[in-house]
């Protein structure tokens, strides 16, 4: 009865520690999202083009706003409760349609799939483990760079960590050199970076799981990988990202924090200095396209300057990888009527990347320039790569879905599909 009793009172204490941890990790789940009890996710449908200025001169201008997606014939916007009423007002004196859904009510059927993962436990997990899970759920900063490090040190003979530079807050941009001699710097670079705006969580384990990929089959690839380094940056932007899991699930600028200034963040897609500052960003540093003081202000922006400029006669291939809306882009974005001399062959290959994208499960991709398919917008790395460096292929990869979080089941689906597109990039550097 006595071994009974205090296998009971071990179970019942068991119970109690994991119900008062699993309340733990609710709130830490649910604290991201804390404030946005109310917001409504719009969807508006505008085919006039004065309801889309309209829209444009919104995104720029309205700090209450949150732009998720704009382009010429729709737009998705996070509205505050205090909002909505005048908002929907405008809407209608527009005579746009439009759909309204309560934001946490769509947050909760997408299932948070956060890790509870932390520091230096971390660290001590196994590279095939890591590998076998990783994909399924999204990573804090910590166990990005973990998984980088276990990656260089399972392949050392093909892969190199290493780091950047230092974020705003002093975080790694960790980057991983992957060739066929990790010794030698072959003569062309495909540069791949993701995580620019801290809430698209989805971006940087594509490019985690192209370096898995790509290292656990490198005997497949090396006709692809012959003379080519593929330089990943996952996150450019790790301050973003970490406070978009404490904070505010939502957040897509830098954490720069200006003395005396409540308002903080630079929207790093808007801080590289071709055309810095002409269209679709703002001076406001309160807004969501805020520019930055000057451009490459950012110390995440310079850290990719620098190494772009350095390798600048090797580097054939960039790739910025956002979310969300299925599109590839090529310059120019920052105006309609700016087109590249070889925008034709950028066409062509943004194509057949688009068709090795879809043979997976069939996802169909819209291709051309930012400027025409959604907004003109300047000082992203696509118009700078082109034309600042004369990178000969320059592109922007907007990955699926309707919103900045994706299910835990299709994490691995968006990898596996992507990956091919990759691949296909990779493959054109070999024309240079």
């Amino acid at each position: 009865m006595l071994i009974a009793t205090n296998s009971n009172k071990f179970k019942m204490r068991l119970q109690l520690i994991l119900a008062i941890a699993m309340a733990v990790m609710g709130t830490a789940v649910a604290s991201n999202l804390a404030g946005y009890e109310g917001y409504n996710k719009y969807t508006v449908f505008h085919d006039k083009d004065g309801a889309f200025q309209y829209m444009v001169e919104l995104q720029t201008q309205d700090v209450d706003l949150d732009f998720w997606l704009l382009s010429r014939n729709m737009s998705i916007v996070s509205v505050s409760p205090v909002m909505q009423p005048i908002f929907e007002q405008r809407l209608n004196e527009l005579g746009v349609s439009y759909q309204a859904k309560p934001l946490m009510e769509e947050m909760r059927a997408l299932n948070e799939t956060l890790s509870s993962c932390e520091g230096s436990e971390c660290e001590h997990s196994r590279t095939r483990r890591q590998a076998r899970g990783f994909f399924t759920r999204f990573p804090r900063y910590s166990e990005v760079l973990s998984f980088m490090n276990a990656l260089a040190a399972r392949y050392p003979q093909y892969c190199r960590y290493e780091s950047l530079g230092r974020s705003s807050e002093g975080r790694h941009l960790a980057a991983l050199s992957i060739s066929l001699n990790s010794r030698v710097r072959p003569r062309r670079v495909a540069y791949i970076q993701a995580g620019v705006h801290g809430r698209e969580w989805i971006t940087p384990l594509s490019v985690l799981y192209f370096a898995n990929e790509m290292l656990s089959n490198i005997r497949a690839f090396q006709k692809v990988l012959s003379d080519v380094e593929l330089y990943l940056l996952p996150l450019a932007n790790p301050d973003g990202y970490e406070y978009s899991f404490t904070t505010d699930r939502f957040w897509r600028k830098n954490r720069h924090r200006y003395p005396g200034r409540s308002c903080v963040g630079v929207d790093i897609n808007r801080n590289f200095a071709n055309n810095w500052n002409a269209r679709g960003a703002s001076q406001n540093l309160c807004s969501e396209v805020f520019s930055g003081t000057s451009p490459a202000s950012e110390p995440e922006t310079a850290a990719i300057t620098r190494y772009l400029e350095y390798n600048r006669h090797r580097v054939k291939l960039s790739l910025d990888v956002h979310s969300f809306g299925k599109f590839i882009f090529y310059p120019y974005g920052y105006a309609r009527n700016a087109f590249a001399p070889t925008r034709n062959f950028l066409h062509q290959v943004a194509l057949r990347a688009g068709s090795q994208i879809a043979k997976y499960r069939g996802t169909v991709y819209t291709v051309g320039t930012s400027a025409n398919i959604l907004y003109e917008a300047s000082g992203g790395l696509d118009d700078y790569a082109y034309g600042n460096l004369g990178i000969p292929m320059s592109f922007t990869l907007e990955l699926p879905g309707e919103n900045f979080q994706v299910a835990s089941g299709d994490i691995i689906h968006i990898c596996k599909e992507t990956f091919a597109g990759f691949v296909e990039f990779v493959r054109h550097v070999s024309l240079f």
